[in-house]
Formats: structure tokens, sequence, C-alpha cells
């Protein structure tokens, strides 16, 4: 067995050697670049699962490690294909995703998809690059010899040192910070999730049919709602099928990875921050204008009160089916909406933006702060006065010193508001954050005073009607209520 396996690493080599190295005018095939991503990447594939032992572009296909479907390996690659299947290697389809809409700099970016430009903007602006700029991209040519040998040299590169950094001004007075950091190092696979199925026995039927196939799934159900999850899907080839029968049935879907990562000191990282003028913008707590005890999607709550962003804010508990209740304190505009949480962060701030950022230990505490006209409560404290705090709050070493989704709010030397989310919990995407992790990204960028809000499934930021961060459960999470970026009146 061990000589089948040198063997074929030995064959693999010269076969990606002799392609590289046979000049411009070589067009290079799928197979063969394909082959020489999977080099570039450094992915221990050999014994990985049985059926991979075929090929390295089996092992790129069936992971899901590539997820476009390849048809005729023979033929020659584009480079909108070479683009796709690099950015898609490396796990940065959610950045591509989005800067879909943003200007690429190529004169014939209108002949790619919308992913493709979005590969393009990340592949041009990341460090190493992938691509370089230029006048014409050139999309549907060929992939020549040299061209490919630059580009795998540079996803190697990428593969142990990769940073993207991106910054917008969408509308005055806002400044996005987009960063990403770190690839994937494991062998991943999948659960998919199909949402909406109007009732029990259609749910039923359907996970029969995919037990039936192989695929073993079990039924849930959120808020009435059914749905069907399948476990842990190793052949990418199924999901595949579970998308194109998701879609002939009209039925919502989730793909989420599961791996580990082997080389945990360069596993991806993932930040959205967003900084906020203050005499352009006010924040304003959100909660439904229905009443206080729904829970909504933070898009929801954006949609009620027309906000330019949003971001969720402090804890809240479920008691029904789109029914809860926030946790701790909540002032909107004078009105105490509920009551405070002894020995826990706050944040209160009055219409002049003056700003307090305190753990409050009575209510009688809080009750002094009568010009604040908004309060919300959360924890723990992670900046006072630029100095990370050391007030202890009683949260769990779980929820503290593990790597989580996070989301935080604070006020920066400059007095810009800001709001940042870290993203978690997604080994193709990024690993979360501790709350030491969290607090220095936001002393890293000027902020002198902070509170964690709550993070998990909930994180999430929106801005322009456009998520900037992936929630862990692959969609949006109903939160009890949420912060809201908003001009002036």
């Amino acid at each position: 067995m061990k000589k089948v396996k040198i063997f074929r690493r030995f064959y693999i080599f010269i076969f990606i050697f002799l392609f590289l190295s046979s000049g411009t005018a070589y067009s290079v095939t799928r197979a063969e670049f394909i082959g020489g991503l999977l080099k570039a990447r450094g992915i221990d594939w050999s014994g990985t699962y049985e059926y991979d032992n075929s090929s390295p572009v089996a092992f790129m296909l069936r992971t899901g490690i590539i997820t476009d479907k390849v048809d005729n390996i023979k033929a020659n690659v584009t480079r909108r294909e070479a683009l796709r299947w690099c950015i898609q290697s490396l796990g940065l389809s959610f950045e591509a995703g989005i800067f879909s809409d943003y200007p690429t700099g190529f004169d014939d970016e209108k002949k790619l998809t919308s992913f493709e430009r979005g590969c393009l903007v990340v592949a041009t602006n990341m460090n190493p690059i992938i691509f370089t700029k230029s006048k014409i991209f050139n999309g549907q040519n060929n992939l020549s010899a040299k061209e490919a040998q630059i580009i795998l040299d540079r996803v190697k590169n990428a593969s142990g040192n990769l940073t993207f950094d991106m910054v917008r001004n969408p509308v005055e007075g806002l400044k996005i910070f987009v960063h990403r950091e770190g690839v994937f190092t494991g062998v991943p696979a999948w659960r998919f999730y199909m949402d909406g199925i109007k009732t029990r026995a259609a749910a039923d039927a359907f996970k029969n049919s995919l037990n039936s196939s192989g695929i073993d799934a079990k039924v849930f159900s959120t808020e009435g709602i059914y749905g069907v999850r399948t476990q842990k899907i190793e052949d990418y080839n199924d999901i595949r099928k579970l998308i194109s029968t998701a879609k002939a049935r009209g039925l919502q879907f989730r793909i989420l990875p599961s791996m580990s990562n082997r080389d945990t000191n360069i596993v991806p990282k993932f930040w959205t921050m967003l900084m906020i003028d203050p005499s352009y913008w006010k924040i304003l707590p959100l909660i439904s204008k229905n009443s206080t005890k729904d829970l909504l999607k933070l898009s929801e709550l954006s949609r009620q009160y027309g906000a330019r962003a949003s971001i969720n804010a402090g804890f809240f508990a479920t008691t029904t089916p789109g029914h809860g209740y926030p946790i701790g304190a909540l002032k909107i505009n004078g009105s105490m909406i509920n009551e405070g949480y002894d020995g826990r962060g706050c944040l209160g701030w009055n219409k002049d933006d003056e700003a307090v950022f305190k753990v409050i230990y009575s209510s009688e505490e809080l009750a002094q702060w009568y010009d604040m006209e908004n309060i919300i409560q959360a924890g723990p404290l992670l900046l006072d006065d630029g100095f990370a705090s050391t007030i202890p709050e009683d949260f769990n070493n779980t929820l503290t010193s593990v790597r989580h989704p996070r989301s935080a709010v604070g006020l920066s030397a400059s007095g810009d508001w800001v709001f940042l989310v870290v993203d978690g919990r997604n080994g193709m995407h990024a690993s979360g954050a501790t709350i030491n992790e969290l607090t220095d990204i936001l002393r890293a960028h000027g902020v002198m005073y902070a509170l964690n809000l709550d993070g998990g499934g909930s994180t999430e930021m929106i801005i322009n009607g456009k998520i900037y961060n992936s929630p862990s459960d692959g969609r949006e999470r109903k939160i009890s209520y949420a912060l809201g970026v908003l001009p002036h009146s």
C-alpha cells in the first residue's frame, strides 16, 4: 500500500512539473490546473477517503474544496474558471459575495458573472494577489502554462500567509472595514438544510426519500415551519444534487461546512467594522414596532425603522416561537423598556452622543443615568479609556475564553461610534474570537470604550441592505432588539 501512495505522489509531481514547465503557448487543461491547485494549497489528501485515491481532481470536487461542477476535465481551463477555483479553494467565496457589486477596474467586467466580479475584486486586492490588475481580464481566454505557474505560486504563498483588507465609504459619514486572514487546512464535510416545508407529512416524506437514497437526514421544526437536515456528507456531489432538488421544489436551503483545521496557527479569521460619524448619523435601539415581545430578524428590524445600518444588540430570552424579551436594561428615547441586571456592562447615551460605558450594580445606580435617553445592557465591558476592562462580570469561561462569533459596540478616540462583528463556527471561513481577541481588534483601531454584545448565531451586521458577515446558522436568527444607524431628524 505504501508503494502505491509513493508512486502516486511521484506521478502527480512529475505531471504538474511537466505542464508548468512547458512554456507560454501550452494551454492548461482543467485537470492539470486543479491538480496544481491542490498541490499549491498543501492539503494532505492521500488516503483521506477511499474514492479520492484515483486523482487530485476527484478529491477537490468530491470534498467541495471546489464547489463548481466541472465537466470534461480534459478541456482547457479558462481564466475565469481558474479565478473561481482559486477563490473557492482558499475559502474566500463569502468575501467574493460581499464585493460582487464592487467595481473591479477591468473594462470587460460585465462579461463576468456577479460572483466572478467579486472573485476578481478579492483576487486583485488580497495579499498576495492572485491575479494582476490590468485593463482587460479576458476571462474567456484559455490559461497558459506560464500564467498557471504564476497563479499557483501565489496560491501557495497565500496558503501560508493570506490577508485581505478592504475599506468602503458607501455614504458620507460611514466607513466600512472588512478584514480576512488565514486559510482552512482541514478537509471539509458538509451539512445541508432545507427550510420552509409547510407540513410535517411533507417533511417526513422528503426525509424518507433522502434516507432511501443513502443520505441520513432528520426532520426539524422552527416556529411551526418544518425542515430537513442531513448528517455530515463527505461527497459534495451529493450536495450538488440536493441543491438541484431544493431549487426544483422551491425550498430555501443552507449549506454549512463541518471540519477541523489541522494547522491552528493559520486558522481563517474574518471581521467587519463600521465607523459611524455622529455629525451625520445617530444610533438608536431598534425593537419591534408591533410588540416589544416580538422576535424579528435584523433585516426586518432595519426595514421597520429605515436604518442605513444595524447590528444585533443585547442578550434576550425566547418564550414561544417568534416571541421573547430582552435580558438586561433597555431604554429607548427616554422610555424604559426593561429593567437592568446587576453586575453587567451597560452603555448609555444621549442625543448629544455623550456616552457612558459602565458596569452597573443596582437599579438605583442605573436610575442615576437620568440624562441618558438610550441604554442597552450586555457584557462584558471590553474597553475603558483605552484599557482592557478588569471588572469581573461573572461570565462563564466558555463564553469568554473560547472562540465564538462576536458583536460589539464602541466609541473611538475621535468620537465615532463603532460596530464590530467577528464571524466564527465555520472552519472554512472564520474561527471566531475570544473576548481578549475581540478587545485587541477594537483597541488596534483606536476604540477607547467598548461593550460586548450578544454573539453566536445572533451576530450580524447589515449595511445598505446587505449582510456584511456570515451568520453561523447560515441564515438570520430572530432577535429581540438591535442597534440602528439613522439620520438625524
